[in-house]
C-alpha cells in the first residue's frame, strides 16, 4: 500500500479556527482550508464517548444504537470540518485514483495543535459514502521524523510481553491475560513467525535488565494506564516496591526503551487510556510521547477496552504484521478483528497508531528451515567390523579339540594361511589410515590445517542435526585415541507447543525419561556415537570426545519419538591434533 494522503491540521489565524493543509495526496495538489471547530465542546464529550464505546461491547439489536449515534455524530463533525472545500475535492480525487489502481489509501493526520490530538479522529465518518474512514483505509497519526531504514530481521519476530497488576488497582488475572495473548498469537508461534517471551519481574528494574539482555522487536504491555491531568502526561502502572503501583511517565519510559540496542521498533500498549493525549502538550500522551522520542510505531488505546476486544485486536493485528503487511494495515486488521465481535460493537474506534515515517517497520528474512514436520531420513548404512570369507563358516565349538598333539603338516598350512590373512588385514588397515590421515606420514597437510588441500582429510566439520531425523554423519573418521571437540548451538521443539522449546541440552527439567535413547542424558539433547560401536555418549551444547575405537562419528537426538519434533541444531566438530 503505497498511496498516502497526509493532512496537517494546526491552529488558525483566530481563536477557535484551524487550518488544514494537504501535504501529500494521490491526486496531486496541496490545497489548504481554514475551518472552525468547537474544540472545548468535543473535549467535554470524551467521557461520554468512552462510556458509549465500552458499553457497545454488549451487542445492540437496533439498527443503530444511541451509542453509535453519538460516535457517528462526532465523526461527521470532524470529517466535515477537516475535509472541506478544496481539501474535500483532493480527498475525493485521491480515493477515485486509488480505486482505479486497486489500492487503499493511508490517511495520515499530522496534528500540530495540542487540543486536536485529544479528539477521537479514528471516528471520522464520511456522510456521502456513509462509511467510517478507518474501517476502509488505514488511518494513522503521523509524527514528523527523518527517514530511517527498515530493520532487517530473521524470523521469528521477538515479542517481549509484560503484564503489570500492582496492588491497589483493579486486579488483572495474569495467567488469563497470558493465555489470551498466547491464544491470539498461537498460529504465528506454531509457524515460528513469532517468539513470545514474558517478563516475570514487571518493575522498572526488571524491564531495564531484560532490554539489555537481547534484541527485542516488539514490547507488548498489558496493564493499567491513565492520564495525569496534574502533570498533563500519560502514565503506565508498573509494579513497584511492596507490589504497589509505580507510575511511569511517558517521557521516562521513552528513556528506558532507548537503553535497548536497537530500540524496539514497535510498542503495543494494551492498557486503558494509553492512547489518550493531553489538551495542552502535543506529545504528552503515553503513545505520542513514545513516538516523539524515537519509537517508530506505537499502537495504543484511546479509551478503555474490553477483554474480548483486546484479544480480537491482537489476533488480527499480529496476523497482518507477520504476513508482511505494514503497521498501518496491521492496525486496520485489528479493527476488523474487533468488528467481528458483533454488529453493535464500537470498540474498533479505540486503537490509535502513532507512526514515524514508513509504515514498513521490518524486512522479514524467511526462515532458514521448514518448521513443518519432515519425513524421517533414510536408515543409515552401518559399517561392519568383520565380513566372513565366502564358504567358510564359524567353527563348531563342540568339534574343536580342547588339547592334543603337535599340529600336523596340514594344520600348519592352515596356520600359515591365518598369519597371511592377518598380515593382509594389517596392510589394508594401514592403507585406510594413510588414506584418511596422510599427515601421519608427512603427506598432505602442510599449510592447510583444515584438510581442504588435495589428498588431505578434513579435521573440522560443520553439520546440521535435525530434531526429527536419524543419525547424521559428521564426515570425520575416528581413530583409536583421537580427540574431537564438539560444539552445538540452535533450538528446536519436541511438539507443537511453545513450551516444548529446547536447546542442545534438551529438557533440563528431567521430563520424559521413558523417551530417551541414552538414559543418562536429557530427553531431546544431542548425543553421539561411532558407527562401529554400540556405546552412545552425551554431547549437549558441547563435549570433548576421545575415540575408543575406529569408526565414523555420528550425531543424533536423544528421543525415541522423532515424528512431532521440528527445528535443527548446528554442530561444529574439530579434531585436536
Amino acid at each position: 500500500m503505497d498511496a498516502v494522503m497526509e493532512l496537517e491540521i494546526g491552529p488558525g489565524p483566530d481563536p477557535g479556527s484551524f487550518v488544514v493543509r494537504v501535504l501529500q495526496s494521490v491526486g496531486g495538489g496541496e490545497p489548504s482550508e481554514t475551518f472552525r471547530l468547537d474544540l472545548d465542546d468535543l473535549l467535554r464529550r470524551r467521557p461520554e464517548l468512552e462510556a458509549n464505546v465500552l458499553l457497545s461491547s454488549i451487542a445492540a439489536r437496533r439498527v443503530m444504537s444511541d451509542s453509535e449515534a453519538s460516535i457517528q455524530e462526532v465523526g461527521r463533525r470532524l470529517f466535515e470540518s477537516a475535509f472541506t472545500g478544496s481539501v474535500a475535492s483532493a480527498y475525493r480525487t485521491s480515493m477515485a485514483v486509488a480505486a482505479e489502481r486497486g489500492d487503499s489509501v493511508q490517511i495520515a493526520l499530522r496534528l500540530t495543535a495540542p487540543g486536536l490530538a485529544a479528539l477521537p479522529w479514528e471516528a471520522l465518518y464520511d456522510p456521502e459514502t456513509e462509511r467510517y474512514l478507518c474501517r476502509k483505509d488505514p488511518l494513522v497519526r503521523n509524527v514528523p521524523a527523518p527517514a530511517s531504514p527498515r530493520l532487517q530481521i530473521t524470523a521469528p519476530l521477538r515479542v517481549l510481553g509484560m503484564i503489570a497488576s500492582p496492588r491497589g488497582l483493579p486486579t488483572l488475572d495474569v495467567e488469563l491475560e497470558r493465555d489470551r495473548l498466547e491464544e491470539a498469537l498461537k498460529p504465528h508461534i506454531d509457524d515460528r513467525r513469532v517468539e513470545l517471551h514474558w517478563l516475570e519481574d514487571v518493575s522498572w528494574e526488571g524491564l531495564h535488565g531484560k532490554l539489555l539482555e537481547r534484541e527485542w522487536h516488539v514490547l507488548h504491555f498489558i496493564g493499567h494506564g491513565t492520564y495525569d491531568t496534574d502533570t498533563d502526561e500519560g502514565v503506565l502502572a508498573f509494579v513497584g516496591p511492596g507490589g504497589r503501583a509505580d507510575y511511569v511517565t511517558a517521557s521516562a519510559l521513552a528513556d528506558l526503551l532507548d537503553e535497548a540496542e536497537p530500540t524496539p521498533r514497535l510498542v503495543v500498549l494494551n492498557s486503558c487510556q494509553s492512547g489518550a493525549a493531553g489538551a495542552t502538550d502535543l506529545f504528552s500522551g503515553t503513545a505520542a510521547a513514545l513516538a516523539h522520542s524515537g519509537i517508530r510505531a506505537v499502537a495504543a488505546m484511546q479509551f478503555s477496552i474490553s477483554d474480548a476486544a483486546a484479544l480480537a485486536f491482537a489476533r488480527g493485528f499480529y496476523a497482518a504484521l507477520t504476513n508482511g503487511r505494514g503497521i498501518d494495515e496491521a492496525v486496520r486488521s485489528g479493527r476488523i478483528g474487533i468488528l467481528g465481535l458483533g454488529r453493535g460493537t464500537l470498540e474498533w474506534v479505540t486503537p490509535v497508531l502513532y507512526l514515524r515515517g514508513d509504515a514498513r517497520l521490518f524486512d522479514m528474512v524467511p526462515l532458514k528451515w521448514d518448521p513443518k514436520p519432515k519425513p524421517p531420513l533414510p536408515g543409515h548404512r552401518r559399517r561392519e567390523n568383520w565380513v566372513p570369507v565366502p564358504g567358510q563358516g564359524a567353527a563348531d565349538p563342540q568339534s574343536a579339540p580342547q588339547s592334543g598333539p603337535t599340529p600336523t603338516r596340514s594344520s600348519k598350512r592352515v596356520w600359515w594361511w591365518v598369519i597371511a590373512a592377518v598380515i593382509a588385514a594389517l596392510v589394508i588397515t594401514a592403507a585406510v589410515v594413510i588414506a584418511m590421515r596422510p599427515e601421519l606420514i608427512g603427506i598432505g597437510g602442510g599449510d592447510d590445517p583444515g584438510g581442504s588441500g588435495d589428498g588431505g582429510s578434513a579435521s573440522t566439520a560443520e553439520l546440521v542435526v535435525p530434531l526429527n531425523g536419524d543419525w547424521v554423519e559428521a564426515g570425520l573418521y575416528c581413530l583409536l585415541g583421537d580427540e574431537f571437540v564438539i560444539e552445538v548451538t540452535g533450538r528446536g521443539w519436541l511438539d507443537a507447543a511453545q513450551e516444548s522449546e529446547i536447546g542442545p541440552d534438551g529438557l533440563t527439567n528431567g521430563e520424559h525419561p521413558e523417551e530417551r535413547v541414552l538414559a543418562d542424558a536429557n530427553t531431546g539433547s544431542v548425543i553421539g556415537r561411532l558407527d562401529t560401536t554400540p556405546e552412545i555418549f552425551p554431547v549437549g551444547t558441547g563435549t570433548t570426545y576421545v575415540c575408543p575405537a575406529q569408526g565414523d562419528l555420528q550425531l543424533g537426538i536423544n528421543d525415541t519419538d522423532l515424528a512431532d519434533n521440528s527445528g535443527e541444531f548446528g554442530a561444529s566438530v574439530t579434531l585436536n591434533q
